[in-house]
């Protein structure tokens, strides 16, 4: 669908476009908090309470690329800017998520895929979808969440290493994964905690991690794939969402063009829009998993 020259022209790695993204995800938490501080009122809270959340998936999906390797072309770059700014503010392992996510990529709704327990299932019952986001929204589902990424590498350990994509080892040492987490969000309460507001770090960062992000994250997951059979053109496993206003929201940094993403997995997010017309233009792109927003993809989803 795309030539070898295209394709490897769009799989262009720009340190540029990454650092961009990174300054200004940054810059718009920075803001929010900068609110926070000169601007405390009930709706101040609850508006930056949102957003920050959505920051937060943002710094998620830019882990997404760096699992992936494209966020910089240095590998030693990309992991360790990677995990710095982007998975230890989230208390993540960049490794981790690497080692499932490439899985995923592998056979997505598959038994053994490791997103099935987000994905799978799909259709379900109004009640069960509600129950789910009450569980985000209580924080419930972050500890299996963060459970996920922590602690279930340990049990897959005798899982065959011919099912596992080779770039998918582990990169960054252990001790320096521990040593970004306790850096990043130490400073960052050391901050809070200089302006007289040591609480905003657990009633901003924190609690929204629980909530809002989880509610995020299971919106954008079950909109990528759930509903569908595992195929082997993943295609046809997954949607895209074209509505900006959305997806700023559900889907930061072009992750909404989720079959894109799968078929040329190697190229970075910010060249996805350009793969996307490249093949609507050229009728290569199945329609019927093409949305216009988010309320269609649910409707399907629950009855």
């Amino acid at each position: 669908m795309l030539t070898k020259e295209e394709l490897r022209s769009l799989s262009r790695v720009s340190a540029w476009h990454s650092s961009v993204s990174l300054f200004l995800d940054w810059l718009g938490i920075s803001g929010l908090f900068a609110a926070l501080l000169y601007f405390p009122n009930p709706l101040t809270y609850v508006v930056c309470f949102i957003l920050l959340g959505r920051q937060q998936l943002a710094l998620a999906i830019l882990m997404h690329d760096g699992a992936h390797g494209r966020l910089y072309a240095s590998p030693r770059w990309n992991d360790y800017l990677g995990q710095t700014f982007t998975a230890a503010p989230l208390f993540f392992s960049q490794d981790s998520y690497r080692k499932f996510h490439l899985k995923h990529h592998l056979e997505p709704l598959v038994s053994t895929d490791p997103d099935i327990s987000l994905i799978g299932g799909y259709p379900i019952p109004r009640g069960s979808f509600l129950r789910k986001l009450l569980r985000d929204l209580s924080g419930v589902s972050y500890f299996k969440f963060i459970g996920y990424f922590f602690y279930r590498p340990r049990k897959k350990k005798e899982a065959s290493a011919s099912a596992k994509p080779a770039s998918s080892n582990k990169r960054l040492p252990l001790a320096f994964q521990i040593f970004s987490v306790v850096l990043v969000n130490g400073t960052f309460l050391g901050v809070l905690s200089y302006l007289g507001h040591p609480w905003f770090f657990f009633f901003f960062w924190i609690l929204p991690m629980m909530t809002i992000l989880q509610v995020l994250l299971r919106i954008r997951g079950i909109a990528e794939h759930a509903g569908y059979q595992a195929d082997a053109n993943q295609m046809l496993c997954s949607r895209t969402v074209v509505n900006p206003l959305q997806t700023f929201f559900f889907a930061p940094h072009q992750v909404n063009y989720h079959m894109e993403h799968h078929q040329y997995p190697s190229v970075p997010y910010y060249r996805l829009p350009e793969v996307h017309r490249l093949m609507k233009s050229r009728n290569t792109l199945p329609l019927q998993n093409l949305y216009f927003g988010y309320g269609k993809v649910i409707s399907e989803l629950i009855h």
